[in-house]
């Protein structure tokens, strides 16, 4: 039997191939398809590549399914399971797995980038890439953990150890799904008042509904004093979720003295910034990178008792439409995309 597979194969270029259903080898779980999401990192791969992977490539990392058949030897995965994705495989044996920083893995194995992806009827993964979907959670709102999962990362890198918030004002540079889900996750740790920036009117409207006290448009001529004014003052916390030169220099201006940038989104290539300003206000800038399992864990608990990640989602299509989908959220129109298999309800 045959299914519908997505690649990347190009600049521009994506396929969708009619390739034999996977049998899951030792170890492995075929999973049947229900959601996918479309990430910004697959948006960047179809305009530029992967950062460090060849073309082709078989994206799809942000998921979720059912079980469609467990391989030899696999544990705890039953047909008919309701499962998500956690696309991260980490060695668990290098400096940084050891330390607990899996998300810096020297031997990081990705699904749908080193491994054929989500976007297809089925894919076959390792036991350890998928976990349970909670106890009255839809597979629509399942596909979102991961994406939420890398907003509580970020979140935790502007909190350090204590993991909260509270009180602070936080500022989120883009209204994307990741944007989102950062003002989802700040105002679960406590943020006193969080303001969006987004030039797309409906990601703004999408923000307010969410929570923030503010959602400005990023081109706007007085988006700086209007943002200062918003928060009443300065945001001790700017989350750059658009990752260019641009974006980088905003968040440096925006912040306030002794604040802290954290940088989410995938950017590419060199880039200026005001050296002088980073010393003389002590402007803290780190670069959160995907997740670590706790992480999930967080994203699992924020979703179980009712965070509206549903609400991200814009537009559903068939995975068959991968192509005009990837084209669609390459606008910038869309929140998010969610491809649809045969497991969708």
């Amino acid at each position: 039997m045959s299914m519908r597979q997505v690649w990347i194969t190009g600049p521009e270029r994506v396929e969708v191939r009619e390739v034999p259903i996977p049998r899951p080898a030792a170890g492995e779980v075929l999973v049947r398809m229900a959601y996918a999401g479309i990430c910004g990192s697959d948006l960047h791969t179809l305009r530029r590549g992967h950062p460090w992977l060849p073309y082709p490539i078989p994206p799809g990392h942000e998921a979720s399914g059912v079980v469609a058949e467990a391989g030899p030897g696999t544990t705890g995965h039953a047909v008919g399971d309701a499962v998500y994705l956690r696309p991260a495989l980490y060695c668990g044996r290098c400096f940084y797995c050891r330390r607990g920083r899996q998300n810096l893995c020297a031997d990081l194995v990705g699904i749908g980038s080193h491994r054929p992806g989500a976007f297809a009827d089925f894919f076959a993964v390792p036991q350890a890439a998928l976990a349970p979907v909670p106890a009255g959670v839809s597979l629509a709102a399942a596909a979102m953990t991961e994406p939420l999962a890398t907003a509580v990362h970020a979140v935790g890198m502007a909190a350090g150890h204590g993991g909260r918030l509270d009180g602070c004002t936080v500022a989120v540079l883009g209204g994307g799904t990741i944007g989102q889900c950062v003002l989802l996750g700040a105002l679960d740790a406590g943020a006193g008042a969080v303001a969006v920036t987004d030039p797309v009117a409906g990601k703004r409207a999408l923000a307010t509904r969410l929570g923030a006290v503010a959602a400005l448009d990023a081109a706007g001529p007085a988006v700086e004093a209007e943002l200062a004014d918003a928060l009443g003052g300065r945001p001790d916390v700017v989350f750059d979720c658009v990752a260019t030169a641009g974006s980088l220099g905003a968040a440096i201006s925006l912040s306030g003295r002794g604040g802290s940038v954290v940088v989410v989104g995938v950017g590419h290539g060199p880039l200026e910034v005001a050296i002088e300003t980073i010393q003389d206000q002590e402007i803290r800038i780190a670069g959160s990178a995907m997740y670590l399992p706790d992480d999930f864990t967080a994203a699992e608990r924020l979703i179980s008792a009712g965070a509206p990640v549903d609400r991200l989602v814009t537009s559903v299509r068939p995975v068959g439409d991968a192509p005009d989908a990837l084209r669609a959220a390459a606008t910038g129109a869309e929140v998010k995309i969610h491809l649809s298999g045969p497991a969708a309800g």
